[in-house]
């Protein structure tokens, strides 16, 4: 299902607009478009196959801050649900979510800013890190 065709959370906050355009592709590019549980490459998937996970959920006190934050395809996503994340991971994937959320954010969303504006090409930037 497209992001087009979802429906709004409420009037307030329509579908995927809970996150800056430029904030969601920075943890796309911090986390390599790849699944943080599941390691699918995600370079080529269909926008809508490629979404962003609360490790803790809001619900339980969790923020979209980016450490809270990554990239996952959405079968794992969808499969997760209210599963704590550290059941539904293993122990290499957690390896993988602390390394990750642990990278300042910074870069990604210098680069997340330069691609949105058309200035940057995302392979040869991400080549030269």
């Amino acid at each position: 299902m497209s992001t087009a065709t979802k429906k709004a959370r409420n009037s307030h906050q329509p579908t995927g607009q809970w996150i800056r355009r430029d904030k969601r592709l920075a943890i796309y590019l911090r986390d390599h478009f790849s699944c943080i549980y599941c390691l699918a490459d995600l370079h080529d998937a269909d926008p809508s196959g490629i979404t962003l996970d609360h490790l803790v959920p809001v619900s339980d006190g969790g923020s979209n801050e980016a450490d809270n934050l990554v990239t996952s395809c959405r079968h794992c996503n969808c499969s997760r649900q209210d599963i704590p994340v550290a059941r539904f991971a293993g122990r290499a994937a957690m390896a993988h979510i602390r390394r990750n959320t642990r990278r300042s954010l910074r870069k990604y969303l210098a680069l997340a800013r330069d691609i949105l504006a058309g200035k940057a090409d995302r392979d040869s930037d991400l080549e030269a890190q």
